[in-house]
């Protein structure tokens, strides 16, 4: 599983809205080209993501967020890949069949018949993809190489 500390940015009836937190190495890391939070940073603004959760929360609380292994890359691959897979299928099928008219109106009812199936699909696996909280941070958190807390 996939884990991750965020901080809660706003509380609702039936979940929490989530903010990533700010790395204080980022700067200095070997491994800024192929990191994903460095990426991120600098785009301006933090990632948010809603949460489903019971219980009490509180704005600016931190809490440990944990993916299913793997639900990140496939729900990438299905929303993205499926709808272009039947997209370009089906517009080399219309262009085998008949022409370029036929591959352009088959590709785009490829394209939107695949975001109905990976929308369908996703709908499916909500549950399973769905991230959860696991724990809460009580103290403030330190941030270091092993992402230890402070209670």
């Amino acid at each position: 599983m996939n884990q991750e500390w965020v901080e809660i940015t706003a509380v609702e009836p039936g979940g929490v809205w989530v903010e990533g937190m700010q790395r204080s190495a980022c700067g200095s890391c070997n491994a800024r080209a192929g990191c994903g939070q460095h990426t991120l940073s600098k785009l301006g603004r933090p990632l948010k993501l809603w949460v489903p959760a019971e219980g009490q929360w509180r704005i600016g609380q931190q809490v440990l967020l944990s993916m299913p292994a793997g639900s990140l890359a496939l729900s990438a691959l299905l929303l993205y890949g499926l709808p272009l897979l039947s997209m370009m299928v089906l517009a080399v099928a219309g262009r085998w069949l008949s022409g370029d008219g036929l591959a352009a109106v088959l590709g785009l009812m490829g394209l939107a018949g695949g975001f109905l199936l990976s929308h369908r699909v996703a709908m499916v696996n909500r549950e399973r993809w769905q991230p959860q909280i696991v724990s809460a941070c009580s103290g403030p958190l330190i941030h270091s190489d092993s992402m230890q807390t402070e209670s």
